[in-house]
């Protein structure tokens, strides 16, 4: 398959890969050196609240001052304890130093979401087996559901046999807010909602969730008398979610490419959830997720956002407005 890459740059809204291994199948595993060193730890470091730690997605803790290569060795690291939940796990779990949890106490909490559409926060240190609360975005006795995979057409599953939470959500520690999109069946309808969580209690914030609806004009795959519309049956929230400067940007691509779809990129205001930019990667063609096996977009000290795209339409070098197979850099918004 010939591939092009190109740079491009956009002002205005923002914002390939395949999928990866789940993080685990129904247990959500801590591994941590011991309690004694983990305690110390979590005095130094605040949190991991986006994907891979920074804005720059490199991984990188350059505040550790405890574990070294060698108190981290094969007779003292290993698994510590588990903790049960509900379904798969495809986005990476959070960490949050020193949460006041309502009515619980002061806690070091790891938050993780399933594709059952449960959120689960942990205590970190294990002291406290249960969870410390739990939201389900889910109601089967109302016809509310995950999304059978099947329902996608795809042949094989990209993830579990139903999908609900995918995307590493993303945590606002100033404001204390979990920011994270569940994909529902609702008696025969396809939704997928943006939800902006409390980390203290798991409540609803800002007046959310709110529906995720888009469309741009067009004459790409699906449109509708030269519209195309955000088709959460067919567009896969894989990448993981980037809070800047007020705005929540959330990725789209396909599940297993089963047409039609189309990159989707949109903005929320942080603390409004009103939708503050779309951009859609082929609005007159067709693919072109936005997928990055799961990361998130990627940002430099300038602020300017950078993602890119997978195989699709392309013929921006032609004039045209589709960004297949495309590196693009984006100007960030403000709320």
């Amino acid at each position: 398959m010939q591939t092009r890459r190109r740079v491009h740059s956009w002002s205005g809204g923002v914002l390939s890969g395949r999928v990866f291994q789940p993080l685990c199948k129904l247990l959500a595993i801590l591994c941590l050196w011991s309690f004694g060193v983990w305690l110390t730890q979590v005095q130094t470091y605040s949190g991991m609240l986006t994907w891979h730690n920074d804005l720059a997605r490199t991984g990188q803790n350059l505040h550790e001052t405890v574990l070294t290569p060698t108190n981290v060795n094969a007779k003292t690291f290993g698994k510590a304890f588990s903790f049960p939940v509900d379904g798969k796990i495809f986005g990476q779990p959070l960490y949050v130093f020193n949460v006041a949890v309502a009515g619980k106490g002061t806690y070091n909490v790891i938050y993780v979401a399933t594709e059952n559409d449960s959120v689960y926060p942990f205590d970190a240190d294990g002291v406290n087996t249960m969870p410390l609360w739990n939201d389900s975005f889910i109601n089967p006795g109302k016809g509310v559901t995950p999304i059978p995979c099947k329902d996608t057409g795809a042949k094989v599953c990209p993830f579990a046999s139903t999908i609900g939470i995918t995307g590493t959500p993303v945590i606002n520690r100033s404001s204390g807010t979990l920011y994270l999109v569940a994909a529902t069946k609702e008696n025969g309808k396809y939704v997928n909602r943006l939800h902006a969580l409390d980390i203290t209690s798991g409540s609803e914030k800002f007046g959310g969730p709110v529906q995720v609806k888009a469309s741009v004009k067009g004459t790409g795959a699906g449109n509708n008398h030269g519209i195309v519309s955000f088709n959460p049956q067919h567009e896969s929230q894989r990448p993981g979610l980037l809070l800047l400067n007020g705005v929540v940007y959330i990725g789209w691509a396909s599940f297993a490419e089963v047409a039609p779809f189309h990159g989707w990129v949109l903005g929320y205001g942080a603390t409004s959830l009103a939708q503050s930019a779309v951009f859609n990667s082929t609005p007159n063609g067709s693919d072109r997720g936005v997928w990055q096996s799961g990361a998130a977009p990627s940002v430099d000290a300038a602020a300017n956002i950078y993602l890119i795209t997978g195989n699709g339409t392309f013929d921006i070098n032609k004039g045209g407005s589709d960004r297949g197979d495309t590196f693009l850099k984006f100007n960030a918004r403000s709320e």
